[in-house]
């Protein structure tokens, strides 16, 4: 294989490329840095990766191994940098952070609620038409709902009371006859 390839390669004239392998080394570059910038599926990543490596086996025919070496060298560094300023940019406060995250907050004292408040059950007392381990259904006032004890079992038919509500979680207490 690497012999085609070598025979192949070795069949193009490289010195009217000078201008092909900077466009392909400039094109690669610009693509890392619009992936970096508005993040994809990659496909100008991949894309100016290819460049780059096609534009390096060019200038690997054209150039001496020490400039070849230079021009790696030179690659690796930009994209070493441009992997630390994504890094930076994804981390607290930096512009990918602030564009791929939602920072905002909605809350019950700004009027949003996932579900109806069930605060008004607070103190009300009831039956537990199941047997409560510690979760079952409790009725109040002809309608019901799933409540919880705060551990202790409370059989079906036992008088409870409404101890604290949380969101979904309606705690309840049995009763003393």
């Amino acid at each position: 294989m690497p012999y085609l390839l070598n025979t192949f390669l070795g069949a193009i004239d490289f010195s009217n490329l000078g201008w092909l392998i900077a466009i392909l080394f400039i094109l690669g570059i610009a693509l890392f840095i619009i992936e970096l910038v508005m993040p994809g599926i990659g496909v100008a990543g991949i894309l100016g990766m290819i460049a780059l490596i096609v534009g390096t086996v060019l200038a690997s025919q054209v150039v001496s191994p020490e400039v070849l070496i230079l021009i790696i060298m030179v690659i690796l560094i930009l994209i070493a940098a441009m992997l630390y300023w994504m890094y930076k940019s994804a981390t607290k406060d930096g512009r990918i952070s602030k564009l791929l995250f939602l920072n905002t907050k909605t809350s019950e004292e700004e009027g949003y609620s996932s579900a109806p408040s069930k605060i008004e059950l607070l103190g009300m007392e009831g039956e537990a038409v199941t047997p409560l381990r510690p979760i079952g259904t409790g009725e109040f006032q002809g309608r019901k709902y799933d409540v919880v004890s705060d551990g202790e079992f409370i059989p079906k038919g036992a008088p409870i009371k409404v101890k604290e509500v949380e969101g979904f979680r309606i705690v309840v207490e049995k009763l003393e006859d």
